[in-house]
């Protein structure tokens, strides 16, 4: 009889449970479909639209005007919506600041019903942002109440932004103090975080630039003396695939930004980065990237890199470099630089060509050259160039208004000493230069084995001198285009390939000959000048005498080297068994398949 009646009462409570639980649930629908239904009706739209216009104002600094009626929406979580907004400067003249297609932000029933809204998670869509440098040097932008004198600061509990979501901005630059240089970032999303004026200003913004997505972080312990020009600490990033880089240190905001601390900026790729910059290029430029790893501090007018780690290309350098903006005079970089390896193989002459007189780049280079002065000192353990390989470098940079020049103090090629000089024209860059090089006790048969020169050719150790020059452009200049001399003086060498009594002896001969005919032996000589002029493709031999204790060889004329043909007249007096009168020739053909002719063939009566 009990165990029917426990059951019986088992089933009385669980149905009072499911009662209960279906009315609760019934006054919970019924509550909150009246909470909906009835708080959009006691929120004020126009409370919550001037709270937002305020909220703007006290962003901007500016007068800002919300178009169109807010919506209330209570579920899941309350959400104000604003159609549109508009800010202008104050004034009698108001100008554009900024637009914003949509605003949304969260908010408290509470604050609502009191009378005092506030506005959180705010979220711009379509925000269109315009600063403006006026001709005169001011900007569009006033400065807000919170930014006026340090002592009517706001309260650092105070909250001047909260959390805001930028989504599809679009930021203008406009600079009506330089022509060009408008800047228009389209595509901009991310957030702006400052909870309290005592607090921690951090953005997270990204854009995409000229097709590449880069991303821009920014933090600041301390905002508002930032924004007071103040020294704060700081740290910012920009990161994309063509660059990346990155700040951390204490800076200032001012009319001459102050930075210390600690700088890296690096691009894995030259030619992508010159790609993005350009928005298509046609210039090719050498494999491997560019990377800057230093400490930096700006005072009012100079800039420091110290512990500077510097690498481009091939080449890596640690050094140090001072800049510094004086007044009235030009604007000077000096410093040291000490590479490991230097190597210009690698850099195509195209790559030093300008895409065209109003490719961006080129000017900059141009405006470098013509404002700044330069003294730069270079060291490098090792330089390729083409055929030099030169050791324990010790250069330095100068650049004086348009005049240009690398000097090259004290350098190590072919067992011997190399110093040099390259100047730039002062008319510009596409006016071309001159080269002015003294290479002092080298060994010349490695220097010819260098170039890779084939057939006889003086071997030993001398001094070379060299000046040449072009009024070309490097990038266009040609063998016709140089001009210039040369002079070089060897002692105890020798030609190798040349069997002077062979030669004497075909010549002696009458008939023509191939110089290859004579190749079995080497001249030895102790003495040996030569002397030769360039111009207009053409290079004249001057002279060029060679004194050894079995004969005498002098040679000139011109080596017309457009085509690589050859117009030579020489001497030979070599000692020989029937006498040592002296011989003479001309030498014809190219080289080294020289055609010699015995003179008496070419002036003898027919």
């Amino acid at each position: 009889m009990s165990r029917p009646i426990r059951k019986i009462s088992r089933v009385l409570r669980l149905r009072l449970q499911r009662r209960h639980f279906v009315w609760s649930a019934a006054v919970g629908v019924i509550l909150a479909l009246g909470y909906n239904a009835a708080l959009p009706l006691l929120v004020s739209t126009t409370g919550v639209r001037a709270a937002m216009e305020r909220t703007l104002d006290s962003w901007s600094g500016g007068k800002s005007r919300i178009n169109g009626e807010p919506t209330v929406r209570l579920w899941p979580e309350p959400l104000l919506t604003l159609p549109s907004a508009t800010i202008e400067t104050r004034g009698p003249e108001p100008r554009p600041l900024a637009e914003i297609g949509r605003i949304t932000a969260s908010f408290s029933p509470l604050s609502t019903l009191l009378g005092d809204p506030t506005l959180e998670d705010i979220s711009l869509v379509d925000p269109v942002v315009t600063i403006e440098r006026r001709a005169d040097g001011t900007i569009n932008w006033q400065k807000p109440h919170w930014l006026a004198p340090s002592e009517a600061a706001a309260s650092a509990q105070e909250s001047p932004f909260g959390d805001i979501a930028i989504e599809n901005g679009r930021l203008i630059v406009l600079d009506r103090m330089a022509d060009g240089s408008d800047i228009d970032i389209p595509g901009i999303s991310g957030t702006i975080k400052w909870p309290s004026f005592a607090g921690r200003l951090s953005t997270q913004l990204s854009a995409r630039l000229a097709g590449e997505e880069v991303a821009w972080a920014f933090v600041c312990d301390d905002p508002l003396s930032l924004l007071a020009k103040r020294n704060a600490p700081l740290k910012t990033s920009i990161t994309s695939a063509p660059l990346t880089f990155s700040f951390e240190g204490v800076g200032k905001l001012s009319s001459v930004p102050f930075a210390s601390g600690h700088l890296q900026m690096s691009a894995a790729s030259l030619q992508t980065l010159t790609e993005w910059y350009h928005g298509g290029s046609t210039a090719t430029l050498p494999p491997g990237g560019l990377s800057i790893d230093t400490r930096v501090t700006t005072g009012e007018k100079t800039l420091k890199l110290d512990e500077l780690a510097f690498t481009m290309g091939g080449a890596s350098a640690t050094g140090v470099l001072d800049i510094s903006l004086t007044d009235g005079k030009a604007p000077s970089i000096e410093g040291t630089l000490a590479f490991d390896r230097i190597d210009l193989n690698g850099v195509p002459v195209a790559a030093l060509s300008p895409l065209g007189r109003d490719d961006r780049l080129w000017r900059l280079v141009e405006s470098f050259v013509a404002a700044w002065q330069t003294d730069v000192r270079l060291s490098s353990q090792e330089v390729l160039a083409g055929p030099l390989h030169l050791t324990d470098v010790a250069a330095g940079v100068l650049i004086d208004g348009k005049r240009a020049s690398l000097d090259i103090g004290d350098s190590n090629y072919a067992n011997g000493s190399l110093s040099g000089r390259v100047v730039l024209s002062d008319e510009g860059l596409d006016h071309g230069g001159r080269l002015q090089a003294r290479l002092k006790d080298a060994d010349f048969g490695a220097v010819l084995g260098s170039f890779g020169l084939n057939g006889p050719a003086p071997a030993g150790r001398g001094t070379l001198s060299i000046d040449i020059g072009t009024d070309h452009p490097v990038w266009a200049t040609g063998l016709g285009d140089i001009w210039g001399n040369l002079t070089l003086s060897l002692a105890n060498g020798s030609i190798a390939g040349f069997d002077a009594h062979a030669f004497a002896d075909l010549v002696r001969k009458g008939e023509f000959f191939s110089l290859s005919q004579a190749k079995e032996a080497s001249f030895d000589f102790q003495v040996a000048n030569v002397k030769a002029s360039f111009a207009d493709g053409t290079a004249r031999l001057d002279r060029a005498d060679f004194t050894g204790t079995s004969g005498n060889l002098s040679v000139a004329g011109v080596v017309p080297y457009r085509n690589g043909s050859l117009a030579l007249a020489g001497t030979l007096q070599a000692e020989a068994p029937s006498g040592n009168q002296p011989v003479r020739f001309f030498v014809g053909g190219s080289w080294p398949n020289a055609v010699i002719s015995p003179l008496s063939v070419l002036v003898a009566p027919k």
